[in-house]
């Protein structure tokens, strides 16, 4: 059996995965899209060819992290987990962990992170955007049709209805934050934006027949 063989048979070590994203969102936060694999795998602690094992190449690799950040909003997990739930309560389980996403500072160095790379591959944002923040909403978008279905919204468009329920927790604050004249928001701050938000969003969509 060869070398090669042998290493292809072993169980991947998923302690190296996690160091891996780990340093590359550290790297790509900071640096920008221009860093290499060599840099990655020279903090992570390993050869440039584990980085290989995981990820088909850099922009793949830079994918899968996106795709972590997504996690944090809503993993595929608690998603399956919502599916039963009472609207107000999957909206302010969703709402939290979004809104504590999103009103990161460092939110910026993604946004920042995303318009570099896509200098010199313009097909990057689109990928980015569908690993990310497009999987989020239209996980939002779709606890939202499981209402609607449930009677517990009334009828409409729940893509304009998801677009509503996000711009009243966004607001201007997100950017007041991101552009760091405000601090990031407490706990508590982020409970009463979840829920005022919930709670004027409701306001227009709930059925009024029941």
């Amino acid at each position: 059996m060869t070398e090669n063989a042998r290493t292809r048979g072993r169980p991947k070590d998923l302690t190296k995965k996690i160091s891996i994203l780990d340093t590359a969102r550290e790297l790509f936060l900071a640096q920008g899209p221009d860093v290499t694999t060599e840099d990655i795998a020279s903090k992570a602690g390993v050869a440039k060819a584990t980085i290989y094992a995981y990820f088909a190449d850099k922009e793949n690799l830079l994918e899968a992290v996106i795709r972590r950040e997504s996690d944090l909003t809503i993993s595929d997990k608690q998603f399956e987990q919502s599916q039963d739930m009472p609207v107000k309560a999957v909206l302010k389980s969703y709402g939290m962990r979004y809104v504590s996403f999103i009103h990161r500072r460092e939110i910026l160095g993604w946004d920042r992170l995303i318009a570099a790379a896509a200098v010199s591959s313009p097909n990057l944002p689109e990928r980015f955007f569908t690993a990310g923040p497009g999987r989020g909403q239209s996980m939002l978008i779709s606890l939202i049709e499981q209402a609607i279905t449930r009677k517990e919204l009334k009828q409409c468009d729940p893509s304009i209805a998801a677009d509503d329920l996000a711009g009243l927790w966004l607001g201007f604050t997100n950017l007041e934050v991101k552009l760091g004249v405000r601090p990031e928001l407490t706990a508590s701050e982020i409970e009463n934006r979840v829920e005022h938000g919930i709670k004027v969003f409701m306001t227009f969509y709930a059925r009024s027949d029941i």
